[in-house]
């Protein structure tokens, strides 16, 4: 026998074969292991066969920055839950060690018996035989745990004895399972960011040839030509996360109305490219219902749905145990779905392209690393928006009803639809609401989350559509509007303990008259705007409709409702006087700047970060290239409060409340997150669907996308 060498990735990587042959006695390698840590004493060599060998040989790849995310893996094999061989390696050694093929096999067996357990678990500790880390000097008695010992990932895989034949078992160290934790049983591991059944059963595994790794065969999927023109897939089903390549055949049409798609359209293949927490990483994934895609409806070849573990990325979120619980964070989420429609899908057989590899690996062609020496746990945080929460007050009269007949409804539903809002609650209420509104008011839907909201707020004003004969009439026309009621009513009710500490409290006043009337008590609406300003309470003023009769083009200036838009907020007036029946998208504009203004750049922390980190967010609707598709925002110690924000750009600590965590994002740097905000609630909207999230995420010095 003589020592064999494969070689992983062409030239660039010399691979050496690992594998544990039938010579040694499970007993000798255990004594090995447990006298000589990871000592090659237990290992035997193999490059010849007299005869066909049994083998399975685990092809270890990745798909992450290396070394950032991944500097050694540990290899473990068990045969009928008995140790039999555990050692490891360092992924980054100068040059990227990886993929590299490690192979095993029980000493004796019979077919379908003696399970054969192989456990790969990836570090971002280097692999050394002094580190102290006892999860590499005593494999034998510690098991590695994610999150202990610097353990980012578990890969394992279960089947049963397969004689005579050598078989690949790829193990692929996918972003989506780092960080998961649990799934340490010898039955189980992570696909997709969800524990499941770790069994294979062998007969659906190929058997072993380099190609099936190293990339270097002409059946290896060519990324550099494969993802060319890659662009964001349109949402098909959000629940479900199904979508489809735009302007193709299984695409859904865009809303009447609504502008073309600008891309072109492409060939008949789908191969989809998901980006991890706002550009960190991305994957091309494989054709493959538990960790990639499916393709539902074979009559739609161009529409995909994502594995359920990767829709939950995507959704950021699953549901509690407990139903009356708050939904529970994932560690990890997919920013961005992009679809390329080139080539046939990828297989999780078909591996990279020894080149591709590399460019997924982010290193040089010669494997060396631009960032060699990353800090030792790279793991984002995402932030979290502070809450917020609005009333919306409307007039209910016969004089506002073109403001119920559709357009504008369909805005406050679209817009309240937008991840962006998640922590901002909404309520409605009418005025003049008859003569108990002097009195207090009683809101038609009382403040909560904006998603939840939405449907129940949407639905009271198509109630008062003066077409679709409800129940719910319009008050006569010129109805005292008793305005300065509603408005004292919604102020008190924003003062309640229930919203105290909340980042901001806020008022939409919409109407087309008596903005200056005095119905119910001493002070004006114009001075009760004023004294809530100064209990931290904004106001936001709108005139979006008048009576149809009048000349919509033509009308007079309303100069008190614009001192109230400018005392209540920093926001000018918004537009006063428009059909929303003519102009739906002004409408949206109108409500997406209020939201937008209440809701973003300012984030709620557990833990304020460094001023070294980096906030880093990812744009879902760019063509890459050549648009810019992840942005930055560093530390601007002058962005500290609201009234500095204008004068700042960057991110710095929310100053006006000590006693809150915030952090701030301000001036041109809030401006351009709002801006992609705006696209991707666009792009959602062309489809009837909403707004795609685009969430920020903080990275410690040198781990920021690039």
């Amino acid at each position: 026998m003589r020592a064999s060498t494969r070689r992983g990735l062409g030239h660039v990587f010399e691979e050496e074969d690992r594998r544990l042959v039938a010579g040694p006695s499970p007993r000798r390698v255990r004594r090995g292991l447990a006298l000589g840590a990871f000592a090659a004493t237990a290992l035997l060599w193999s490059g010849c066969e007299a005869k066909k060998q049994t083998e399975f040989v685990a092809g270890v790849s990745t798909q992450v920055v290396v070394p950032r995310d991944l500097k050694s893996i540990r290899l473990d094999v068990s045969v009928g839950g008995v140790v039999q061989f555990c050692r490891g390696y360092k992924v980054y050694d100068g040059k990227v060690q990886l993929p590299r093929s490690l192979g095993a096999l029980p000493a004796s067996g019979k077919a379908g018996e003696n399970a054969v357990t192989v456990t790969v678990t990836g570090f971002t500790e280097d692999f050394s035989e002094g580190s102290g880390l006892s999860v590499f000097s005593d494999c034998v008695s510690v098991s590695p745990k994610v999150g202990e010992q610097g353990a980012r990932i578990l890969r394992r895989s279960r089947q049963p004895y397969a004689p005579d034949r050598i078989v690949f078992l790829p193990m692929p160290l996918k972003y989506s399972c780092f960080d998961h934790k649990d799934c340490e049983a010898e039955d189980k591991t992570c696909k997709a960011g969800r524990c499941v059944d770790a069994s294979i059963d062998p007969s659906r595994l190929p058997d072993y040839t380099d190609e099936l790794l190293n990339g270097t065969g002409g059946a290896c999927f060519r990324a550099s030509e494969c993802m060319q023109g890659l662009v964001p897939a349109v949402v098909v089903n959000a629940n479900d996360c199904t979508y489809a390549v735009p302007n193709s055949p299984s695409s859904p049409p865009v809303v009447e109305g609504a502008p073309p798609n600008p891309f072109p359209k492409g060939g008949d293949g789908v191969n989809v490219e998901i980006v991890y927490d706002g550009g960190l990483n991305k994957e091309i994934l494989d054709k493959d219902d538990q960790e990639g895609f499916t393709i539902p409806d074979p009559a739609k070849p161009q529409q995909f749905r994502l594995a359920p573990g990767l829709c939950d990325m995507v959704k950021g979120s699953i549901p509690a145990a407990n139903p009356a619980d708050p939904p529970v964070d994932l560690e990890h989420r997919i920013t961005g779905v992009r679809v390329a429609s080139i080539c046939q899908p990828k297989t999780p057989f078909q591996p990279l392209c020894a080149a591709d590899q590399l460019v997924a690996m982010d290193v040089a062609p010669e494997g060396i690393s631009g960032n060699s020496n990353p800090p030792s746990a790279c793991k984002p945080r995402e932030l979290k928006a502070a809450k917020s929460v609005l009333m919306i007050i409307t007039d209910d009269t016969q004089n506002h009803r073109i403001f119920y007949n559709g357009a504008d409804r369909a805005a406050v539903g679209l817009v309240l639809d937008d991840p962006a809002f998640t922590r901002t609650q909404v309520g409605l209420s009418f005025y003049p609401g008859g003569a108990g509104t002097c009195g207090g008011l009683t809101p038609a839907v009382p403040p909560e989350l904006a998603a939840t909201a939405q449907k129940k707020i949407v639905d009271k004003l198509a109630e008062r559509d003066p077409e679709s004969g409800n129940a719910a009439p319009l008050q006569p026309l010129n109805t005292p509007t008793t305005m300065d009621g509603a408005l004292k009513a919604t102020y008190d009710l924003l003062k309640g303990p229930q919203f105290a500490g909340f980042n901001r409290r806020a008022v939409l006043l919409i109407g087309n008259r008596e903005f200056g009337a005095t119905s119910c008590s001493a002070q004006t609406p114009l001075q009760l705007v004023q004294g809530a300003k100064t209990d931290r309470i904004d106001t936001y003023v709108g005139m979006f409709a008048r009576q149809e009769s009048e000349d919509l083009e033509n009308l007079p200036p309303q100069p008190i409702a614009d001192q109230m838009a400018t005392a209540g907020s920093p926001l000018p007036a918004l537009p006063r006087a428009f059909d929303a029946r003519k102009e739906k998208a002004e409408g949206q504009n109108a409500f997406r700047r209020i939201l937008d203004d209440l809701a973003t750049c300012v984030y709620d922390v557990d833990t304020v970060p460094e001023n070294s980190d980096v906030l880093a967010y990812s744009d879902p609707i760019a063509v890459t290239p050549p648009q810019e598709s992840v942005y930055k925002i560093t530390r601007d110690a002058n962005c500290t409060t609201e009234a500095s924000a204008a004068a700042a750009n960057g991110w710095g600590v929310d100053a006006s409340d000590p006693a809150q965590r915030r952090v701030r994002v301000c001036g041109q740097a809030c401006d351009n997150y709002r801006e992609i905000l705006k696209k991707a609630a666009a792009y959602g909207l062309q489809y009837n669907q909403k707004a795609i999230a685009v969430p920020i995420f903080s990275h410690k010095a040198g781990c920021a996308p690039k």
